[in-house]
């Protein structure tokens, strides 16, 4: 099957070239890789610098072999904000050698064999990301834990200890130990005593440093959205959608559940509506196709995060998305030219 491709005046925005767009696209990351750096750890900004760096020389050597000019397609900044995208959704003690895998999917599989900037029908970031948790499922969902020790889940623990540092979650994300939770109280487990029935899922979440963090990554959205370097609808039909099917999965659960707005500040969702879905290249171009779009990667993460093995669904629901593109704007009126 042909790859979809556009031309790169459709990736510019109006006045602004494709680098303009890249680089507003990257001041509105700084709050939330700020944010995540300072409550999540350091090891995030190291993971934006060598993820940066290696796809920069990457994209290089691999321009030079194709006999593409280096500088204007190192200048468009698209691979520097991939690289960026991709660090962020990393725990930040990943080893470097396994970032560094992650990079060369990202540059080969995810951009250059459908033949470069403007081609590529998957997200290039999310490609990486999917081989890493493919391939490293142990140090991909594995975070800082703080000195303190674990967070206490049993009401006596609670009532002898000082509550936790934000940095006293492990897992991948309280996502997931919401999920081992619910799990043991369904089933029953030898630690099943350890758990507090009546604890509340939406103060475990509010508590933990990832709804700060979305909320920095919701101000560079909404930044984007005011600046008119995105549209409104993959964001508001991607994030409705996952809030309706989570408060719908709240009122008929058997076992408490976190709240929508604690939902919605969870995981990767601020990070992957307003800047990772909305891809320019692998996104739905017409505007009801993009609201369908939107809904779609909404529905799959809700159904990754509640019933598949990983935690946070936003990646592969991204991915599978960008597959059926090129019907979604078929159907809207709106068909990509082939390659």
């Amino acid at each position: 099957m042909n790859a979809p491709t556009l031309d790169l005046a459709a990736i510019a925005h109006r006045r602004r070239g494709v680098a303009g767009l890249m680089g507003e696209v990257m001041i509105a990351l700084v709050p939330g890789t700020l944010l995540q750096a300072w409550l999540i750890g350091p090891g995030v900004l190291a993971n934006v610098v060598l993820a940066v760096v290696v796809a920069l020389a990457l994209e290089a050597l691999v321009t030079l072999a194709r006999k593409r000019p280096v500088r204007s397609t190192l200048g468009d900044g698209s691979i520097a904000l991939a690289a960026w995208l991709l660090a962020l959704t990393l725990p930040p003690e990943l080893p470097p050698g396994q970032l560094v895998v992650g990079v060369l999917a990202m540059v080969l599989l995810g951009k250059h064999l459908y033949g470069g900037l403007g081609q590529n029908p998957f997200n290039p970031a999310m490609v990486g990301y999917a081989v890493l948790i493919v391939s490293f499922p142990v140090t991909m969902t594995t975070w800082p834990a703080s000195a303190t020790g674990e967070v206490p889940t049993a009401r006596t623990e609670r009532a002898e200890r000082p509550p936790p540092a934000w940095d006293a979650i492990t897992a991948a994300t309280p996502l997931d130990r919401l999920r081992t939770i619910d799990r043991e109280r369904v089933y029953g487990s030898a630690d099943s005593t350890d758990l507090d029935a009546d604890a509340d899922p939406a103060a475990f979440i509010l508590s933990s440093p990832w709804p700060w963090v979305n909320g920095g990554f919701l101000i560079g959205g909404l930044w984007l959205l005011a600046r008119g370097v995105i549209g409104w609808r993959i964001p508001l039909s991607l994030l409705g959608t996952l809030a309706v099917l989570h408060a719908v999965h709240g009122a008929v659960s058997v076992v408490p559940q976190p709240s929508v707005g604690a939902s919605l500040l969870a995981g990767a969702a601020m990070l992957g509506a307003f800047f990772i879905a909305t891809d320019p290249v692998s996104a739905a171009s017409g505007p009801r196709a993009r609201l369908v779009y939107g809904a779609g990667i909404g529905a799959l993460t809700f159904a990754l995060r509640e019933f598949s093995a990983y935690p946070e669904g936003i990646a592969f629901a991204v991915l599978l998305m960008n597959a059926i593109v090129p019907v979604l704007d078929r159907l809207s009126g709106t068909p990509r030219a082939p390659a």
